[in-house]
C-alpha cells in the first residue's frame, strides 16, 4: 500500500517541479516551440517518468538533470536572442511561399510543402485563391502566416534591420545598401544601425523603431 502512496506523492511533487521549471524557461506557445525546445521537453518528461516509476531512486537525484536542462535551455535562449546567425541555425528561417499572388514552387519543394497543404491553409483563413494573397510565409514553427492583398501595408514582410543587425538577404532583395540604410536611420533620429530595433519596408515608406535604452539597477 505504501508503494501507491509513494507514487501519488511523487506525481504531486514532480507536477509542481515541472511547472516551476517551465516557468523558469519562459512563456512560449506550443506551436512556436523550436526543435531544441522540443528535445528539452522530451528529455525532461523521460527523466520524470523514470523518477516516478523507480522506487529505489532518490527524488532529488532527478532534480539535478532536470534543472541542468532548464539552465541549458535558458542559456541557449539568451544566446539566440543576442546572435542572429545562431538563431537562424537553430530555429531556421521563415520562407515566403506566395509573393503577391505568385507561388514559389522551388521553396515549396525545398520545404516539402505540398500544394494540398497550402490550399488547405488558405481555405482555413477564408482565402480562395493565391491571387488574394500578398504574402504567405512558412514560419519556423511550421505554421503558415498569410497577409491578404486587400489589407496589406507591407512592401516586403521581413525586416531590413532586426535588433541592430542588418539582414543582407532582405537588403539585396530590395536593392538597399548599407549607406542608404544608415541614411534612413539618421533621418529617423537613429544615429547608428546598431541602435535600430526594427526596420520594415511599407507601402508608405519605412517603419523604424529605435532601441529602448537598457536600464540597470544600482
Amino acid at each position: 500500500m505504501s508503494e501507491y502512496f509513494t507514487l501519488i506523492w511523487k506525481c504531486f511533487f514532480f507536477y509542481f517541479v515541472i511547472i516551476f521549471a517551465l516557468r523558469l524557461m519562459g512563456k512560449r506557445e506550443v506551436g512556436e516551440l523550436s526543435v531544441f525546445d522540443i528535445v528539452i521537453y522530451l528529455v525532461m518528461s523521460e527523466l520524470l517518468a523514470l523518477s516516478i516509476t523507480e522506487a529505489d531512486d532518490s527524488i532529488f537525484k532527478a532534480l539535478v538533470p532536470l534543472f541542468t536542462l532548464a539552465f541549458l535551455q535558458i542559456l541557449l535562449s539568451q544566446i539566440l536572442l543576442r546572435f542572429q546567425k545562431v538563431r537562424d541555425f537553430v530555429d531556421g528561417k521563415p520562407v515566403i511561399l506566395i509573393d503577391h499572388g505568385v507561388i514559389n514552387q522551388k521553396a515549396m519543394r525545398k520545404e516539402r510543402y505540398s500544394i494540398d497543404d497550402l490550399m488547405t491553409q488558405l481555405r482555413d483563413k477564408n482565402i480562395g485563391t493565391p491571387e488574394e494573397v500578398a504574402f504567405a510565409i512558412l514560419e519556423n514553427s511550421g505554421s503558415l502566416s498569410v497577409l491578404p492583398a486587400n489589407c496589406n501595408h507591407m512592401k516586403y514582410p521581413f525586416p531590413l534591420i532586426q535588433d541592430g543587425v542588418m539582414h543582407h538577404e532582405v537588403m539585396d532583395t530590395l536593392g538597399v545598401n548599407e549607406a542608404e540604410l544608415l541614411k534612413l536611420c539618421k533621418a529617423n533620429g537613429i544615429d547608428k544601425i546598431e541602435d535600430c530595433f526594427i526596420c520594415l519596408y511599407q507601402k508608405n515608406g519605412y517603419f523604424m523603431l529605435k532601441k529602448a535604452p537598457s536600464t540597470s539597477k544600482n
